[in-house]
């Protein structure tokens, strides 16, 4: 529900960046299973593609 709302979608983003290597890993294995869903909602694009940067940037977390 927060990766969806206007506000909380940003503290998502912000846990996202400040979080040690295996929370991290933790919220995007759970967030991942809900891209496509999330690419629907004007605000949950906005985690999608914090996410997508993530993956991008090479993590061991994005490859499962």
């Amino acid at each position: 529900a927060m990766m969806k709302d206007q506000y909380a979608n940003y503290v998502v983003q912000k846990i996202l960046e400040t979080c040690n290597d295996e929370q991290r890993e933790l919220l995007v294995s759970r967030v991942k299973g809900h891209l496509q869903a999330l690419r629907k909602y004007t605000y949950g694009k906005h985690i999608a593609s914090r996410v997508e940067q993530l993956c991008g940037e090479g993590d061991a977390e994005c490859d499962s």
